[in-house]
């Protein structure tokens, strides 16, 4: 219970001076590094006969994926034209991946160290998939206007509906959600997305104190709980992959908390659903 207290005292306030108190920047470095950690968490996890090469371009196409979008998003926000002829830049790493991976496939084959398809998949997930939802942080970050306010977005509809459904699972679960985590109940689930809209809705009226923001009420309590059914996916989804691998946590690196995947997978995939909306003018 101590280090749980521990790495939150520490961790948060830590997190948000990198996304509220520094430059964009600072959260791209962030965000590559989660990118990165998550890519070789799957890898260890998840894959089978993961060689040094394997490990080595996976999770650098991960944090390069991340900061290609932010040098991209970098040059429209300023009104510069990237040199991305014939295609964006930030499809390259992508093509790079497979293409290794399948080399060494390829010439591995009928060794005793073969890189096996699973694990050409497990890179693929881990190296594009994931750096390409993450990196929806740091576009966040970069809006011109809201930007410290939509980077807490992803945050605050993960840790608020998480700590609702946690309440909501303890006073009013009985029902089971699913096997593939059988300490979530039906109950925590319809506590999350209230807990992820309230936790919304605050963060809207500090925006509005703090920049002025004016949202759609309404738009914004329909985006609250379409991110939380996402986040919920996303943390079934590394629940999933962790329950047929016969393992508890996908790292210690936050030591009781688990690592990288533990904590931030439900913002996996609450980040990219969120971007859609501000991308769209709908919050």
């Amino acid at each position: 219970m101590k280090q749980r207290w521990l790495v939150a005292v520490v961790g948060i306030p830590l997190l948000l001076a990198v996304l509220l108190a520094c430059p964009p920047w600072a959260t791209a470095i962030l965000v590559c590094a989660i990118a990165g950690v998550a890519a070789y968490e799957l890898l260890h996890v998840a894959g089978k006969n993961v060689s040094k090469p394997v490990y080595a371009v996976t999770i650098t196409t991960a944090v390069m994926l991340v900061g290609t979008a932010y040098t991209e998003e970098l040059f429209r926000v300023e009104g510069g034209a990237f040199p991305h002829d014939p295609f964006d830049l930030i499809w390259t790493w992508p093509w790079l991946l497979v293409t290794i991976l399948f080399f060494l496939a390829v010439v591995t084959y009928g060794r005793e160290n073969a890189v096996p398809f699973s694990t050409v998949a497990t890179a693929v997930v881990g190296g594009v998939a994931f750096p390409m939802m993450y990196s929806c942080i740091v576009l966040l970050r970069m809006h011109e206007t809201y930007g410290r306010l939509y980077v807490l977005t992803p945050f605050t509809v993960a840790f608020a509906g998480d700590a609702l459904a946690m309440y909501f699972g303890k006073w009013f679960g009985n029902k089971k959600l699913t096997p593939v985590s059988p300490n979530k109940t039906w109950a925590g689930f319809w506590g999350g997305i209230l807990g992820s809209v309230l936790g919304l809705l605050a963060l809207s009226l500090i925006g509005r104190a703090w920049l002025g923001y004016t949202p759609d009420y309404l738009r914004l309590l329909c985006a609250g709980a379409a991110a939380n059914l996402l986040g919920q996916l996303g943390d079934l989804s590394t629940s999933l992959i962790k329950r047929e691998a016969g393992v508890k946590d996908y790292s210690h690196l936050f030591l009781t908390h688990g690592g990288v995947l533990d904590r931030f997978d439900s913002t996996l995939f609450i980040a990219p659903v969120v971007y859609f909306f501000v991308s769209l003018g709908f919050i």
